[in-house]
């Protein structure tokens, strides 16, 4: 069915979510004209019809025939060419579809076009949050935070030779820099570059961290028990390296090596100097949950809780509150 002049008008404002004087001022006329355009009582000076087109987004032909059929075209058009969404469009398409679906819950065309814009989103945001942690290494080559979401960006997109070829740039101004070769090394190993981690492993400074990592190549090779062999000889000579622990715990936690990961985790933990690291604990609460064992899971759940209490001050909030409904989980 199509609409009328004013309610295509009032529809449009209404998605953009703007009211009928924000409307009116960028029009240059009263809010009391947009009244009578949407009831339908007298129509826009024809002058101003293209401002309109244009304002919303739409075609002039759109503005006196809009149906469903042209919004959903329009959505979908945005998607597709438009490298990023103004918020406001975003807003918009959103508020249109989840409408529509309010209504039509079986319209699979409109719940489809959603995950679009999502995903359009999250793509676009991952483009800019690359970006930025490109731009602060290059400032702060250091920044271990920066450098795993950096890596875990590029993992999500596919991006492996991108990720590559700006480590090695950051590594060739910053030959020294321990986070720096270890990241470069941990990306070489991951994408299958064994000989170039295996030689950069070779030009660096020894660090027990390197016989993680040749058990890690070992591992790619298909020599568990060789890599498993390497990951406690390197365990058993570094007793008191809380993050190599913990690093030797999540690599037998992926062989489903479980008794050796839960000791190496309580181990991890247990050296660490306070305020102590929290993903041991986490990480010992999801494997003993994971393989069936309830009540050690829950009791590590309020070990967590101690332990933000006694080392950080945490005594509510968001982290104790996620814990104590795993708790409650847990019991059911």
């Amino acid at each position: 069915m199509e609409l009328k002049l004013g309610t295509i008008i009032k529809k449009l404002r209404t998605e953009r979510g703007i009211t009928q004087e924000e409307l009116a001022n960028k029009m240059g006329v009263s809010y009391q004209a947009v009244s009578k355009w949407e009831t339908n009582t007298t129509t826009p000076d024809i002058a101003i019809l293209p401002q309109l087109a244009l304002f919303f987004g739409v075609s002039m032909d759109a503005l006196f025939s809009m149906n469903q059929d042209d919004y959903i075209e329009r959505i979908s058009k945005m998607i597709r060419d438009e490298y990023s969404i103004t918020p406001e469009n975003f807003v918009w398409a959103e508020r249109y579809l989840k409408g529509l679906l309010s209504e039509e819950k079986q319209n699979n065309t409109a719940r489809t076009l959603l995950v679009e814009l999502y995903e359009h989103r999250e793509n676009r945001d991952s483009l800019a949050g690359g970006r930025l942690c490109e731009e602060g290494l290059l400032i702060e080559p250091s920044n271990i935070a920066l450098i795993g979401k950096l890596t875990r960006i590029r993992e999500k997109r596919n991006e492996a030779d991108r990720l590559i070829k700006f480590l090695e740039t950051l590594y060739s101004k910053n030959i020294q820099n321990i986070a720096v070769i270890d990241a470069l090394i941990s990306a070489y190993i991951k994408y299958g570059k064994y000989d170039n981690a295996t030689n950069l492993m070779s030009s660096s400074k020894k660090r027990a961290i390197f016989d993680v990592y040749k058990g890690d190549i070992e591992l790619a090779f298909g020599n568990q028990e060789s890599a498993k062999s390497i990951w406690v000889s390197a365990a058993l000579a570094n007793d008191n390296d809380s993050h190599l622990l913990f690093e030797i715990a999540e690599r037998c936690n992926k062989i489903n090596d479980t008794e050796a990961a839960l000791k190496l985790y309580q181990q991890s933990y247990e050296v660490a100097p306070s305020p102590k690291e929290m993903d041991p604990l986490y990480a010992q609460a999801f494997l003993y949950a994971n393989i069936g064992m309830k009540d050690s899971a829950i009791q590590m759940w309020e070990n967590i809780i101690k332990a933000l209490a006694d080392d950080y001050g945490i005594k509510d909030g968001e982290c104790v509150d996620w814990a104590k409904r795993e708790i409650e989980n847990l019991k059911r």
